[in-house]
């Protein structure tokens, strides 16, 4: 029964990863002569017939979905001719003389440290806003948590870059010393290649707003549910403290939803990059997303939207298997 659960979730899973793919290759399908677009309207004509021979778009749509999916499947003819197991190949960049993989992969550890940061930011400091404001219900702190949580849940994260951006490194950039816009490598005064971890502040801040909004909210109802629990009140009669309440009782009781959500806002935080590393000039896998729609490089966004699905089933997996940990009781049902 156990292992016919395991074997729902992960065709589940793929079913997602297809679905993804699917759709992303049928919205891109309506797009208007790629080749064209790429060589420009006053290109010559055997220009253009060369480009859609290269990238298979003289192809009918469903010959190039065939191959794109042959493609994507780890089984399949190797490059001596004959069949085993092989990487996926999420085809080659219209623009850029490098596979898509390739590009995916050098933009993904920017986008990864930028996207896990904010999700740390936000649990660091979302889960104590959660338990402070649920020890004392309809205080002032409490009040504080309620509505800056609905302002954050509220704001764009393209809002809050552009007004974090100009207040702190515009505005206030001679005192924080914090730059406007920058990626994870620079160059010092020598021309080497340094790591810039303060380009990282501002829009590690900014994308974890919202998750910091979601989860101290979350964490102040789980903890006020489990306050007002009969166990919880036993204990106090029994002469518990406070806080060996709140450290024995109401914290691990109180993570498990908690744990559900900040798994979901990982892969959301990924997706959720581009308007961000954008404004910030973050160069990682949304900054390469954003320009690869404006030069209709089709291949890198679908390669990375499946990317971002393929995260987001991977870390739902692993959100089930920690709740799993966290309450046993989940592993019988």
């Amino acid at each position: 029964m156990k292992g016919h659960r395991i074997w729902k979730k992960w065709t589940r899973g793929a079913l997602v990863l297809w679905g993804s793919f699917t759709l992303v290759f049928l919205i891109f399908t309506s797009v208007p002569d790629p080749a064209r677009q790429l060589a420009g309207q006053q290109a010559d004509p055997e220009v253009i017939a060369d480009l859609r021979a290269r990238f298979g778009l003289d192809q009918t749509p469903w010959v190039r979905y065939v191959h794109a999916v042959q493609a994507l499947s780890p089984l399949g003819t190797l490059e001596d001719g004959g069949w085993g197991v092989r990487w996926p190949s999420l085809g080659q960049s219209y623009v850029r003389p490098a596979s898509v993989g390739s590009l995916l992969m050098q933009a993904l550890p920017a986008t990864g440290l930028l996207a896990i940061t904010a999700l740390i930011f936000a649990i660091v400091v979302g889960l104590p806003m959660g338990l402070v404001a649920a020890r004392n219900p309809g205080g002032w702190f409490d009040r504080i948590v309620v509505g800056g949580s609905v302002l954050g849940m509220s704001a764009p994260s393209f809002f809050m870059a552009i007004l974090l951006g100009y207040v702190f490194a515009v505005r206030w950039g001679g005192w924080t010393g914090l730059p406007l816009t920058g990626s994870l490598w620079d160059l010092d005064d020598q021309g080497q290649t340094t790591l810039a971890l303060r380009h990282l502040i501002l829009p590690a801040i900014t994308l974890g707003l919202r998750p910091l909004a979601v989860l101290s909210q979350l964490m102040r109802g789980a903890a006020l549910d489990v306050l007002s629990a009969p166990h919880v009140q036993t204990a106090r009669a029994f002469g518990a403290s406070e806080n060996e309440v709140m450290r024995h009782h109401v914290l691990r009781n109180a993570l498990n939803p908690v744990v559900t959500a900040a798994s979901g806002w990982l892969a959301q935080l990924l997706a959720g990059a581009v308007f961000v590393e954008f404004v910030f000039g973050w160069r990682g896998l949304g900054f390469l997303l954003f320009e690869a729609l404006e030069q209709h490089d089709l291949p890198v966004v679908m390669g990375g939207v499946l990317l971002v699905s393929f995260t987001f089933v991977m870390v739902n997996a692993l959100a089930d298997l920690t709740y799993r940990l966290l309450d046993p009781r989940a592993a019988q049902d």
